[in-house]
């Protein structure tokens, strides 16, 4: 399995772990919302990266991400 480091998202990784932080607001079904307190562009940038699909669902690379971050 490819492991997801910041050097292969070509983001630093605290934006890395911002978006982590993005992902974690998710519906059961796995739609990504965004709180009042999180910046726009960081769900954008999420989308941009391939975090979040066009529809707002968390990807397998988002998936990826989050278990990077849950577990570190």
């Amino acid at each position: 399995m490819n492991e997801l480091s910041a050097a292969s998202t070509g983001l630093d990784h605290n934006t890395e772990a911002d978006i982590a932080k993005v992902l974690e607001y998710r519906y059961g079904d796995g739609l990504v919302f965004l709180p009042k307190k999180q910046p726009e562009s960081l769900f954008k940038i999420a989308k941009t990266e391939g975090f979040i699909d066009p529809e707002g669902y968390l990807t397998r690379k988002g998936r990826s991400l989050l278990a990077k971050y849950q577990f570190s």
